[in-house]
């Protein structure tokens, strides 16, 4: 019986994962773990493995705070307006360029390629938002964000995959480009379809810019927004309640909490989503 050898290469390569994957995952985990510690056990352990005696001071600190619950409330409403329409927008902008041939449409493609490369800056960005009359409203963030060019060419990229076979024997059976389009096209399309879903839930969940811009009613603030204020006054205000004594919740341990808090609900999405994930990033750049 023939012995197996040994592959250093792998066996290297393996190290080097193992090491890379320690390195990505350990300050999620170190982040977790400080939200739950107090800080006198910071300080005899600053690089966490356990945690001794856990403690909620610092999420009671978080949440003592009625900001986060329209904070929750305000990022759920981003996410219901936004999802839906992102994803009508360029999954039927995709369907048209990509399997039909119409008046410029070369150059409509080409213009939603430019914009990959060029906006019309902040200043101008601000006073059509102004304009529109949309300040301190919820809509001057959605609006912005309902069409992607980058979204939309890897839905189209991902239709250039299916064959025409199936639209032409749709056509045949009497079917129009609505109902290719739903019931065929879209169907086909939910590796990617997944894909560009986490995208953009993840992007609005992390909106923090665009409302502070335009949104100056606090009781509209999205959640990252709210956090960040949180942060910033809860810090000192804990800094001040003792100083120089060793407490259960201190600034370190209120940022790690509000990280905790931002980060969770993405991240038990994820999973649900992960098989669709690579295989319809890696499907949808195969064309262009």
């Amino acid at each position: 019986m023939r012995k197996k050898k040994i592959d250093v290469v792998n066996i290297v390569l393996t190290l080097m994962f193992i090491v890379v994957a320690i390195a990505v995952i350990y300050p999620f985990y170190s982040s977790i773990l400080i939200s739950f510690m107090k800080e006198k056990e910071l300080f005899a352990n600053p690089i966490p493995i356990v945690v001794k005696e856990p403690t909620l001071a610092a999420y009671k600190k978080i949440f003592s705070d009625a900001k986060i619950l329209n904070g929750y409330k305000n990022v759920f409403l981003l996410i219901i307006g936004v999802v839906p329409l992102h994803m009508i927008v360029n999954t039927s902008m995709a369907y048209a360029l990509s399997r039909k041939r119409f008046l410029f449409s070369k150059l409509i493609n080409n213009f939603v390629v430019f914009t990959m490369y060029f906006s019309g800056g902040l200043i101008p960005s601000y006073l059509l938002i102004r304009d529109l009359g949309l300040m301190d409203s919820l809509w001057a963030v959605i609006l912005p964000m309902i069409a992607s060019a980058y979204n939309m060419i890897l839905i189209k990229s991902f239709f250039y995959t299916i064959p025409d076979s199936l639209e032409e024997s749709a056509k045949l059976d009497g079917a129009n480009d609505i109902v290719i389009f739903v019931k065929i096209f879209l169907p086909l399309a939910v590796p990617i379809l997944a894909t560009i879903f986490l995208f953009i839930c993840v992007g609005t969940w992390n909106q923090w810019y665009q409302p502070m811009l335009y949104i100056n009613n606090i009781e509209k603030w999205p959640l990252q927004l709210v956090l960040r204020d949180i942060i910033s006054t809860t810090a000192q205000e804990v800094e001040n309640a003792d100083i120089g004594g060793l407490k259960e919740e201190f600034p370190q341990s209120v940022k790690m909490a509000a990280v905790t808090v931002t980060m969770a609900p993405i991240m038990l999405l994820y999973p649900f989503l992960q098989k669709y994930f690579m295989s319809g990033l890696t499907v949808g750049a195969v064309k262009g």
